[in-house]
């Protein structure tokens, strides 16, 4: 019995490279995803030269992905706040969320 070897299609990858902000703004990179029906989310906040201020990893509890995804850039947002960065760029896998520089002091006390 002669069975033809066949191989596997693994679809082809594609290199990303992260670019710094502009001197004087961080740079907000945010995820998030659900699992079961549990959700979680995270990101980094990084400075013009690329290194890493603050890394953080939250779970929302029950949710979905896209619950997640809209979650975690707020999530970080309101953490630049706390800490004091006021000029933050933000970007999520969801260019659909929001890909946006902000004035982090201009969301206010309200969201915190």
């Amino acid at each position: 019995m002669h069975i033809p070897m066949v191989s596997p299609k693994i679809p082809k990858g594609k290199w990303i490279k992260w670019a710094p902000p502009p001197f004087g703004i961080l740079k907000l990179n945010t995820d998030g995803s659900s699992r079961n029906g549990m959700a979680a989310g995270g990101g980094i906040i990084r400075d013009y030269k690329g290194s890493a201020l603050v890394a953080f990893s939250t779970f929302y509890g029950p949710g979905t992905n896209t619950f997640a995804e809209a979650r975690a850039p707020l999530f970080g947002l309101m953490l630049c706040y706390r800490l004091g960065y006021s000029k933050v760029a933000v970007e999520s896998e969801k260019k659909s969320f929001l890909i946006a520089s902000v004035e982090v002091q201009s969301l206010g006390q309200s969201l915190i």
